[in-house]
């Protein structure tokens, strides 16, 4: 079936009582801002209206969009005038209400104009669900640590993994209810597939699909771009989570499990109480979460917003003081310990949950905010000790050294030798296997004795 005969079909099926807009522009021109967060509503759904209606007026309202240099726009077909939506409502040339099931006709409609007509606009688009809650300073600073101007395509990053009978390989998608986002480097890319793809789409599966596989298919399949993280998310598993505490996670992803439990945490104050047949491991409601997904009723979404707004992003491990700005940027040990993570899924290759550009990018924005390296002195170590974690952004003995003494107290030993890199870790003395006479071998090191 052609794209636009299934488009004719569709319009037959709506409603009666549904309307285009007649006024106001089809498609807002803001000027360029750092983050930009589109979230498409339906006006077949009550709760679409009363989420994003309440949205505005907490995690998007028109002061945290200033605050975080963002703009939150609510894409729909039925006008919104006269709400409290309709200065943060655009309207997408050739968008269709339709059902859930062919919502990825919808995405990508909104995706090929964004890249064909807003495409200078913004510096990030982000895609995110009505019941998504948005913590935009987060999500704006972390984004501020990559090149805007580069090909980014970055998310929550799950696998598609398909019937055992069926011998394809696994997908990486970015999760589309914990938001996913395209940089203003490789959005006339997608602009310029999303049509192609949304045919491709039509013609197999008659625009039935989820759209955040489908999109990130897409851009593997047009691009050759896949997706990467953009902020820690602790993947299933106790072997895991027995390494990297759950604490140290920016998203929750399975809010609709853990909500009492998140609820009763930040109202005691208590440690998190778990459960085993969640889907995934959450960390506590604060001040660093990114996305909380879904929270799909109205009063929750205050809530959320209230507790997350209240809460001083965590201190890192070790660290008397964090600069304001970088109090949510994982220190170089916490770096060191999420980059030994990796994602596996079958048929597919392992994929490192951040890349060493990431790393690289990231370490720097946390020593831009912090400023000046602070003073650590240190007892030398020339033998080789094991049970260290390779921290790949430090080039040189030096910069190893002060990526360690950056990580305050969590941080008490590092390593670097020119062939195999830097080392730190929290540990404060030395496992030696065999000692080293030849000088080409020794490595540059120190325990930490004060900083």
């Amino acid at each position: 079936m052609s794209r636009a005969l299934l488009l004719a079909c569709l319009v037959l099926a709506y409603d009666k009582d549904q309307h285009v807009p007649r006024s106001g522009a089809l498609g807002q021109s803001f000027g360029r801002i750092h983050l930009c967060v589109f979230i498409p509503i339906t006006h077949r759904s009550h709760k679409d209206a009363q989420l994003s209606t309440l949205a505005v007026q907490s995690w998007a309202s028109e002061g945290l969009q200033r605050e975080a240099g963002a703009h939150v726009r609510f894409i729909s077909l039925a006008s919104t005038a006269g709400t409290l939506l309709e200065p943060h409502t655009m309207y997408v040339p050739g968008d269709m209400d339709t059902d859930y099931m062919h919502l990825p006709m919808r995405i990508m409609k909104m995706w090929e104009y964004l890249g064909q007509r807003l495409a200078d606009e913004c510096d990030w688009y982000m895609k995110a669900d009505p019941d998504s809650y948005v913590n935009l300073r987060a999500v704006s600073d972390r984004l501020s640590c990559f090149d805007a101007a580069q090909e980014h395509f970055l998310g929550v990053v799950h696998a598609a993994v398909p019937p055992r009978h069926m011998n394809w390989p696994a997908l990486y998608f970015g999760h589309g209810g914990s938001g996913y986002v395209i940089s203003r480097g490789l959005i006339p890319g997608v602009g310029r597939i999303a049509g192609p793809c949304l045919d491709d789409m039509i013609e197999t599966t008659q625009g039935m699909a989820m759209e955040d596989v489908m999109f990130a298919l897409c851009l593997k399949k047009k691009l050759k771009i896949e997706v990467q993280s953009y902020g820690y998310l602790l993947p299933s598993g106790p072997a895991v989570r027995r390494r990297i505490k759950e604490e140290e996670q920016e998203f929750v992803v399975n809010f609709h499990q853990a909500r009492d439990q998140l609820f009763e945490s930040a109202r005691t104050g208590l440690p998190l109480e778990r459960m085993v047949f969640w889907d995934a491991q959450p960390p506590r409601l604060h001040g660093c979460i990114m996305v909380a997904h879904p929270v799909e009723n109205a009063s929750d979404l205050q809530q959320v917003h209230a507790i997350v707004s209240a809460h001083e992003a965590p201190k890192a491990r070790g660290q008397k003081r964090r600069s304001a700005r970088s109090s949510c940027v994982p220190s170089p040990i916490d770096l060191a310990e999420q980059a030994e993570v990796q994602l596996s899924a079958p048929g597919t290759t392992r994929k490192a949950f951040w890349s060493e550009a990431q790393l690289s990018s990231i370490a720097r924005c946390f020593a831009s905010a912090e400023g000046a390296s602070p003073r650590c002195s240190w007892e030398a170590t020339t033998d080789q000790c094991y049970g260290l974690r390779h921290f790949a952004p430090a080039k040189s003995s030096g910069d190893c050294a002060t990526a360690c003494c950056r990580s305050g107290m969590a941080c008490r030993m590092f390593q670097f030798r020119e062939d195999q890199g830097c080392w730190i870790s929290d540990m404060d003395s030395c496992i030696v296997m065999e000692q080293v006479a030849e000088e080409s071998l020794r490595w540059q090191g120190g325990v930490k004795v004060a900083g």
